[in-house]
C-alpha cells in the first residue's frame, strides 16, 4: 500500500474543462494504491455522476468547479468532493423525469453504502465522500472467518471439554449474548423496514411515466417472485426438518402455545390499531402495511412534502446504519453460535447444512430454466441464445454477491449481448431491481419451511397461504435473514434459531444474488421484446 502522505497531499479542481484530466488523476492515484481496475472504474463512475448532478444544480454551470481530495485512514481510501454554494445533496431523489436521470439515480443507489453527504455550514460547502471499497465485502469475510473459527473451537470442545464446562459455557455465556443480539436486532429491524419501504415507494415517484412499460416490468417481476416463494416453501418442506437444532436451542416450556400464522390473523391483524403498536410488538406485516400506506400518501401529496421526503431518506439511512452497527457483532455471534452447535452435535452436525446449501444452490439453475421457458412461450423466441449468454454473465453477480454493484455491467450486457434498446434498458432494469428478489425469496422461504418442520408447526392450507404472503412481502425488502426473528416468533419458533443460518448466508447469497440478477434481466427482456425493442440480429449473434 502506498505511503499515507503521498495520497493525501494530492488535490485536484474539477470543472467542465478539466473533467477528463480529473478522471485520469483518479485513475493515476488509485493505480498507485494498487486498486483493481473495476474499483477504479466505479470510483470514476460515481465521481462523474455526482459532478454532473451538481453542475445541473449550480447557478452558473459554466464556472462550476469541485475540489477533489483523498482521505486515508487505516488503509481505507476515500475520495472527497467539495463544492461551495447552497445546500444540495446529489444523492437524493431528483425531480426531473428523464431516463438519463433515472439511470444516474440507479447508479448512486447501487453504491449507496460507499457514499456519504455532509453539509459544512461554516464554509457553505457540500461534501460528498466516496469510499473505495464496499464495507459489505469485509463483513462477509469476517462472518466466514467467524464460522470457520467457531467450527474449529466447537470441535475441540466437543472432544476434549468436560460436560460441566460445556453447560456453563452455553448457559452463562452463549445464550445471554444471543438473546441480547436478537433483542437489539428486533429493536432496529421494524424502523429500518418502515423508512426503507417509504423511501423506496417515494423514489418511484421521480418517474411519472412508469405507466405501461413500468407496470409490465413490475408484474412480470412479482409473478416470478411469487413462483420462487412457492418453490422455496416446497423445497424446504421436501428437505424436512433439522432435529439437530432442537438440542441447541433453549425453548421456554412455560410460554404456552403461540397462535401462529393463519389467514384470519393475517387479514385482521395487518392493519394496526395505532402507529406505535407495529414497532412495539415487532409486527413486521403491520409495519409493511403502515409503510406502504404512508409511502402512497406521501407520493400523492407531491411537492407539498418534499421536506418530508428528505426526512424519510435521512431516517432510512440512519436506521440502516443502526442495523449495520448492530450487525458489526455478526461475526462474533456467528462464531459463538457455531461453537454451541458443534460443541453439542459434533462436527458431523455440519454435514446437515450441506444438504441445505445444495437445495438452495439448485435455485440458480431453476431460474435459468424458468427464464428460458418465459422467453420461449411469452416472447416466442428461441431461448438457447438467451440461456447461453445469461449463464456466462451470472458468474459476475455470483462472485460479487451484490446485484446493485453489477448494475453498470447488467445494463451493458442487456444492450450489447441481448440486443435490447438502450433507452428501455435504462428504465426497466433499475425499476425491476426493486422487485426481482427471486434468489432472496427462494432461500428465505426454504429456511422458513425447514424451521417450521423442525419445530413441528402445523402445516395446513391456512398456514401455507399465510406464510406465502409473509415471505412474498418480506422478499421485496431484499434484507434476507436479518428480518426473520420477528417472523419466526409469530410462528412459535425462537428468534435465536436464525443464528444457525446467518453464518452460511454469505454462501447461499452467492447463488441468490445471481438469481436476482437473472430475474431482473428476464423481466427487462420480456418487456423489451413485447415493445419491439430487441435487435434480433444482436440477440442471435
Amino acid at each position: 500500500m502506498a505511503d499515507y502522505n503521498r495520497i493525501t497531499d494530492k488535490h485536484f479542481v474539477m470543472s467542465l474543462e478539466t473533467f477528463s484530466q480529473a478522471m485520469d488523476w483518479i485513475e493515476e492515484c488509485l493505480s498507485g494504491e494498487k486498486a483493481k481496475p473495476r474499483e477504479i472504474y466505479v470510483m470514476q463512475l460515481l465521481a462523474e455522476e455526482i459532478f454532473q448532478r451538481c453542475v445541473k444544480h449550480a447557478e452558473d454551470s459554466a464556472t462550476f468547479s469541485m475540489s477533489l481530495s483523498w482521505k486515508k485512514r487505516f488503509h481505507r481510501v476515500s475520495l472527497v468532493l467539495k463544492a461551495k454554494g447552497e445546500a444540495y445533496n446529489p444523492l437524493t431523489v431528483i425531480d426531473e423525469d428523464t431516463e438519463d436521470e433515472l439511470i444516474g439515480y440507479a447508479i448512486l443507489e447501487a453504491h449507496k453504502k460507499k457514499l456519504k453527504y455532509t453539509r459544512r455550514r461554516w464554509t457553505r460547502e457540500n461534501a460528498i465522500t466516496i469510499r473505495l471499497r464496499d464495507p459489505g465485502h469485509q463483513e462477509v469475510r469476517r462472518i466466514l472467518y467467524g464460522l470457520a473459527l467457531g467450527a474449529l473451537t466447537g470441535t475441540l470442545l466437543y472432544f476434549f471439554a468436560a460436560p460441566e464446562f460445556k453447560n456453563w459455557l452455553e448457559n452463562i455465556i452463549i445464550e445471554p449474548i444471543q438473546s441480547i443480539f436478537i433483542s437489539a436486532l428486533m429493536m432496529a429491524i421494524a424502523p429500518m423496514i418502515f423508512f426503507s419501504v417509504i423511501s423506496g415507494i417515494s423514489s418511484m415517484s421521480y418517474s411519472t411515466n412508469l405507466g405501461r412499460i413500468g407496470w409490465r416490468v413490475v408484474i412480470w417481476s412479482l409473478i416470478k417472485l411469487g413462483f420462487f416463494v412457492a418453490v422455496g416453501m416446497l423445497a424446504g418442506y421436501l428437505l424436512g426438518g433439522m432435529p439437530e437444532l432442537l438440542a441447541t436451542l433453549t425453548i421456554d416450556e412455560g410460554a404456552g402455545p403461540v397462535a401462529g400464522l393463519t389467514i384470519h390473523s393475517l387479514i385482521t391483524g395487518i392493519v394496526p390499531g395505532n402507529v406505535i403498536s407495529p414497532f412495539a410488538n415487532n409486527n413486521i406485516m403491520q409495519t409493511l402495511f403502515l409503510a406502504c400506506f404512508c409511502g402512497v400518501v406521501l407520493n400523492r401529496m407531491g411537492e407539498q412534502l418534499d421536506w418530508a421526503r428528505e426526512g424519510v431518506n435521512f431516517m432510512s439511512s440512519f436506521t440502516m446504519n443502526v442495523v449495520q452497527t448492530v450487525s458489526c457483532l455478526l461475526p462474533f455471534l456467528v462464531g459463538i453460535s457455531t461453537v454451541k452447535m458443534v460443541m453439542q452435535m459434533g462436527p458431523v452436525g455440519l454435514l446437515t447444512y450441506g444438504w441445505l446449501i445444495l437445495v438452495i444452490a439448485l435455485g440458480l439453475p431453476l431460474s435459468f430454466i424458468v427464464s428460458a421457458l418465459l422467453v420461449c412461450f411469452v416472447s416466442h423466441w428461441q431461448p438457447l441464445a438467451f440461456l447461453q449468454k445469461t449463464v456466462r454473465f451470472s458468474a459476475l453477480p455470483f462472485s460479487s454477491s451484490n446485484s446493485s454493484a453489477c448494475l453498470p455491467a447488467t445494463l451493458k450486457f442487456c444492450t450489447e449481448k441481448l440486443g435490447m434498446n438502450e433507452r428501455i434498458v435504462k428504465f426497466t432494469v433499475p425499476v425491476g431491481m426493486q422487485f426481482n428478489m427471486d434468489g432472496t425469496a427462494y432461500y428465505v422461504s426454504v429456511i422458513s419451511m425447514v424451521l417450521a418442520c423442525t419445530f413441528s408447526v402445523t402445516i395446513d392450507a391456512d398456514f401455507l397461504f399465510s406464510l406465502f404472503c409473509v415471505e412474498f412481502l418480506m422478499a421485496m425488502t431484499g434484507v434476507g435473514l436479518l428480518v426473520m426473528p420477528p417472523v419466526l416468533e409469530s410462528m412459535g419458533i425462537p428468534g435465536t434459531a436464525v443464528m444457525h443460518f446467518i453464518g452460511i448466508e454469505p454462501i447461499i447469497d452467492m447463488p441468490g444474488t445471481a438469481q436476482n440478477v437473472v430475474g431482473d434481466i428476464t423481466s427487462a427482456f420480456l418487456v423489451a421484446q413485447q415493445e419491439g425493442q430487441v435487435d434480433e440480429a444482436v440477440y442471435h449473434s
